[in-house]
């Protein structure tokens, strides 16, 4: 694929050179906003500097691992920005975990050369300041306050020596369906996309965001690295709790919002939005778990915003979205075109190529496509192929407008007596049913079957509806494969970190016979 020399050129470029080159040209432009006060792109350049300094002197190099815990505060983004800057790999850890049990818990064989974390000074997952930079044998408390601009040169001579090419974080996959991977992910990984979505989103220097989503996940991380590579505005509210978040939105003047479907939900679920000023938002992302279009419909016509369908992973960043001015026929109907440097093809189970409208597994290479699975060659050999093709494990079919649609992942296609159920499909199908919320289905182990399909409902606010009466609704819209051998109606669906919905949770609640059975008194 032939890349245009501007992208091309945009894409060598890392986010630190985006932080200085904005605080250059307006060094007074608000970058992170919080309850408490604004920092500025000069402010943040200033402290990014200093912390680069801070961290080369501590012993820190090019290549050096630091596991970071990933508080969803501006610290976080000063820190990372800094840590990479000069080569340095940061390894995004999940905040509700001490930084070296999460390490720890997933499994992978990585030993982070430091650890960077407040974890001592506040358990809440937003928190800011008291950072503590830990060694093998040392500790050092790092103050993003102090200004070390004797550094400054030292400091831009080492970012120089920065590749584009160089790893930059290690995210860990949500491990939603499965064990946790770590992907190592470039500069140009994590500039590429922006480079490729913010025009046809339309989002500039005018425009303001909000980070509700975690940082230790990539869709998180994007909201950061597309306002840094755009020059716009973060606010960050102190929670992610409905009423502030709409408040936020009010105050802030939000423009933008990225969130998962069951966020958006969210927030509309009881009408509390209706008695906020929203009028400020013009542009969502909707990314990290299917949806139906009803529902995409629903929340734009709801919050008065265009939504964007998006599709990526932690693996490759962005695959499809749409453009802003796109028609919500279009937007509605998938999860949008191929983003201009990312390719895709839809392979069969022997590898064959498959042609418009037929189902296949989505493959796919281009700019944002990951470096590997960390210190696991054989892992990344097991998903990317000999000429650069990831093989994603999702399935889809591109249609005849060039929209891509996912009908699910290969390892959640249901197998009951020898037929393949899409567990998307069936979700979609229950959820286009009046008074159901949320729907999610997945399969369980049967001596007879083989696997059984299994349905976990939430229904609307202040909806009475029995398991019977849902069970004879969800009847006339499935046929009889379909058809969940246990249904549930839950509070709220289990989620991973991520906010995408925890299969591996949901499979361990069917396991349990006395709750299935009680579920269906």
């Amino acid at each position: 694929m032939r890349i245009p020399k501007h992208k091309s050129e945009q894409c060598n470029k890392n986010l630190y050179d985006y932080l200085r080159s904005y605080a250059e040209i307006d060094a007074a432009r608000p970058y992170m906003v919080t309850e408490q006060g604004t920092t500025t792109y000069g402010e943040a350049l200033e402290t990014v500097e200093s912390l680069a300094a801070f961290f080369m002197s501590q012993g820190l190099k090019k290549g050096s691992l630091v596991a970071l815990r990933a508080t969803r505060n501006p610290d976080t983004i000063l820190l990372t920005i800094a840590l990479g800057c000069f080569g340095a790999v940061t390894v995004m850890t999940d905040p509700h975990v001490k930084a070296r049990d999460y390490v720890a818990q997933t499994g992978v064989d990585i030993r982070p050369d430091f650890y960077l974390t407040n974890e001592d000074f506040s358990e809440d997952i937003s928190a800011g300041g008291a950072w503590k930079l830990i060694g093998e044998h040392s500790k050092s408390d790092v103050d993003l306050r102090q200004k070390l601009l004797g550094r400054k040169d030292f400091v831009r001579a080492a970012a120089k020596q920065t590749k584009p090419d160089d790893p930059f974080m290690i995210i860990f996959t949500s491990g939603s369906t499965g064990k946790a991977k770590a992907v190592l992910l470039s500069h140009k990984n994590c500039i590429a996309n922006p480079v490729d979505a913010m025009p046809l989103f339309e989002e500039c220097e005018k425009d303001r965001a909000i980070a509700l989503l975690p940082f230790n996940h990539v869709f998180g991380f994007a909201v950061a690295a597309c306002a840094t590579f755009c020059g716009h505005g973060i606010v960050f509210p102190t929670d992610t709790n409905i009423d502030r978040v709409l408040w936020c939105i009010e105050k802030f003047k939000i423009t933008c919002i990225y969130a998962v479907p069951t966020f958006f939900m969210e927030l509309l679920r009881d009408g509390r939005h209706t008695r906020y000023d929203l009028s400020s938002l013009r542009l969502g992302l909707m990314a990290g778990a299917p949806f139906t279009a009803e529902q995409m419909r629903y929340i734009e016509g709801q919050l008065g915003l265009r939504l964007m369908p998006g599709y990526g992973m932690s693996e490759c960043v962005g695959i499809s979205t749409c453009r802003y001015a796109d028609s919500v026929e279009e937007r509605s109907a998938g999860v949008g075109r191929l983003y201009p440097m990312t390719e895709a093809r839809l392979t069969d189970e022997e590898g064959n190529i498959l042609p418009t409208g037929q189902e296949g597994e989505v493959c796919v290479r281009g700019m944002t496509l990951m470096l590997g699975y960390y210190n696991d060659e054989s892992a990344t050999r097991e998903v990317i192929d000999k000429e650069g093709w990831m093989h994603t494990g999702d399935l889809g079919y591109f249609d005849c407008k060039g929209i891509l649609h996912i009908s699910g992942r290969k390892k959640e296609i249901i197998i009951r007596n020898g037929n393949n159920l899409s567990a998307v499909e069936i979700e979609k199908k229950i959820c286009s049913l009046p008074h159901v919320y949320m729907a999610a289905v997945v399969g369980v182990s049967d001596e007879n079957c083989g696997e059984i399909p299994c349905a976990a409902i939430v229904l609307e606010k202040g909806c009475s509806l029995t398991v019977e009466r849902i069970t004879e609704l969800v009847t006339s819209v499935l046929n009889k494969l379909e058809m969940p051998e246990k249904i549930i109606i839950l509070p709220s669906i289990p989620l991973t970190g991520s906010g995408k919905i925890d299969k591996q949770a949901l499979k361990d609640l069917f396991k349990n016979d006395e709750i299935s059975s009680k579920s269906k008194m």
